[in-house]
């Protein structure tokens, strides 16, 4: 082979091993995009012993029942609370911190068979994890670690109600 030849070889694998390294490291995992997503804000309550969470984004708003217990858990992240026991979901703080885990974000991805399916962003060094997890459950984690919440557009849109 002429010398010539092993140069474009040599240009075109450089090529090939740099457009490799940009798609793999440099973009960031689908699981930290929110494009099509909403930040929600959070409010739980109690009523009639039933939990309740409303999630703001823009102006619509969604309404979503759950456990009194959780409504309650929530809302004393919210504040800052902790019971005399730790609830599951302090330990669970707690625990990601022990292991160097940072929640990154709670997003709210699909409705089935009205309920709807959320996942929680979790990082522990370079490694980024997408867990399947009630909304619920995964906002009482991120009210306790200042992670915002998301929820997909078309899910705010056909499930909300307009409020303004």
């Amino acid at each position: 082979m002429a010398k010539r030849d092993y140069r474009k070889f040599l240009i075109a694998g450089v090529l090939i091993v740099a457009v490799y390294l940009i798609a793999t490291n440099r973009s960031a995992p689908s699981e930290l995009s929110t494009v099509g997503y909403t930040q929600v804000q959070t409010v739980a309550g109690i009523s009639n012993n039933s939990g309740v969470v409303v999630l703001t984004g823009g102006c619509y708003q969604v309404v979503g029942n759950t456990d009194s217990w959780i409504a309650d858990a929530i809302m004393k992240g919210q504040d800052g609370k902790v019971d005399t026991r730790p609830s599951i979901y302090d330990v669970t703080k707690d625990m990601m911190n022990g292991f160097g885990m940072k929640v990154l974000m709670v997003k709210v991805v699909d409705v089935r068979d009205n309920t709807f399916i959320g996942r929680l962003i979790v990082q522990q060094g370079n490694r980024i994890v997408s867990l399947d997890s009630r909304p619920s459950d995964a906002t009482a984690i991120a009210v306790r670690t200042n992670a915002p919440v998301y929820m997909r557009d078309d899910i705010l849109l056909q499930h909300g109600q307009k409020v303004c």
